[in-house]
């Protein structure tokens, strides 16, 4: 099992288990949002996200909008790895039976905008511990609207239907 995550480039890497998973579920988000994927910025990590001791896959990608000049947004998701575990299959019919058997072992469990327009720019994901850690750059005081020069870490945890910020401790019993 990989515990720091490890890097892969969709855009000229081979396919690997669960990627259409993640270029359906991308793909559909960018429709949503009347945006485009830029996939060369694309950055997945593997490792272990809900302690099942499977490896699951985060995602950093960029949506570019259609309607607003320069509008790129980061966002975050988390696929849990499902191989091995029974589906419901009440209330189904054999045709969504079989697409559920062919899909592949990851499945989409929640994503978080990390940077965007006038809110910092994501630059790297890594697995910790089961957190996920966004390496990131955000606006110090004097930094042009371009240009974030502030070196930030953001981490997140899986929450039961979403991707939680974890706050940094405060106070006398910070370490």
């Amino acid at each position: 099992m990989l515990t720091g995550g490890a890097y892969g480039d969709a855009a000229g890497a081979a396919l690997s288990p669960g990627d259409s998973e993640i270029r359906h579920w991308i793909s559909r988000h960018a429709h949503q949002r009347h945006a485009v994927e830029v996939s060369a910025a694309r950055q997945r990590v593997v490792g272990d996200l809900d302690g099942d001791g499977r490896n699951d896959v985060a995602v950093l990608y960029t949506l570019k909008s259609r309607a607003i000049p320069g509008g790129e947004s980061r966002y975050l998701a988390a696929f849990l790895n499902d191989s091995g575990r029974q589906r419901a299959t009440t209330g189904k019919d054999r045709s969504q039976q079989a697409r559920d058997i062919r899909r592949d072992a990851l499945r989409y469990h929640a994503h978080v905008l990390v940077s965007g327009p006038g809110a910092g720019e994501a630059n790297r994901i890594t697995i910790l511990n089961r957190t996920l850690v966004v390496e990131m750059l955000t606006f110090a005081p004097g930094d042009a609207a371009c240009c974030p020069t502030r070196a930030a870490t953001r981490r997140y945890r899986l929450g039961t239907q979403a991707l939680t910020l974890v706050r940094p401790a405060t106070g006398k019993h910070a370490r």
